[in-house]
């Protein structure tokens, strides 16, 4: 089981640099969601982005489950062999932090509405983002 709260510091960065001005620990997204009528876009979703009275709040559930996490990459990994099918982009996020912040950065990316819910432009925008932020450098 994967703490998130233990990655606080880098979501606290990444919303700085995104205008995120809350970040917010839950127990269960899914179940926050039902109670805060949100709609999620996947099953096992693990952060939602959320507005309200102009300030942006990324919601996080606080204990991740490592499988749920690998799920999500082999999903993207799946996607990216669309783009790329030479790359292993398990290779690129090859930490925790690096898997987690490529969620973060994916579930702002849902929230650009030139990306129209397409979801290798959102995962093609977070890689090159974590790349701007020298997120591959480590």
């Amino acid at each position: 089981m994967i703490l998130a709260a233990d990655y606080e510091s880098v979501f606290r960065n990444l919303g700085i640099e995104y205008f995120i001005q809350n970040i917010r620990f839950v127990p269960d997204l899914s179940t926050w969601a039902g109670k805060n009528n949100e709609a999620l876009s996947e099953p096992g979703q693990l952060m939602k982005l959320v507005s309200s009275d102009d300030e942006l709040t990324m919601v996080i559930q606080s204990e991740v489950p490592e499988e749920t996490l690998d799920g999500l990459i082999t999903a993207l990994g799946v996607r990216w062999s669309l783009k790329d099918n030479i790359t292993d982009i398990s290779k690129q996020l090859n930490s925790t932090k690096k898997r987690l912040v490529f969620y973060f950065l994916k579930e702002y990316a849902r929230s650009r509405k030139e990306f129209a819910g397409d979801e290798l432009h959102e995962d093609d925008w977070a890689m090159k983002a974590m790349d701007s932020l020298g997120f591959f450098l480590e």
